[in-house]
């Protein structure tokens, strides 16, 4: 029986938590990183999405929607 990972992000995972567990959702960070001055990934991997909201001024809810989209698409490419 194979175990599904889980399909939500919450506020208190990390950058490097959300990477590990599903690599697309790296590409997310790289096109904020012009609206945040750096390299997210570089500068706030053990950061949570929390943090990285607040320090970044992003919306948490369209934030954490946008990986839960990569998520739901990489899923569908997969099957």
């Amino acid at each position: 029986m194979m175990l599904e990972k889980p399909k939500y992000i919450n506020p208190e995972m990390t950058v490097l938590d959300t990477i590990s567990k599903y690599r697309e959702r790296e590409a997310i960070f790289k096109r904020l990183d012009e609206k945040a001055g750096e390299c997210i990934c570089c500068h706030a991997l053990f950061d949570t999405m929390q943090d990285v909201a607040q320090k970044y001024d992003l919306d948490i809810t369209g934030f954490l929607a946008g990986l839960g989209d990569v998520i739901d698409n990489s899923e569908d490419s997969i099957s």
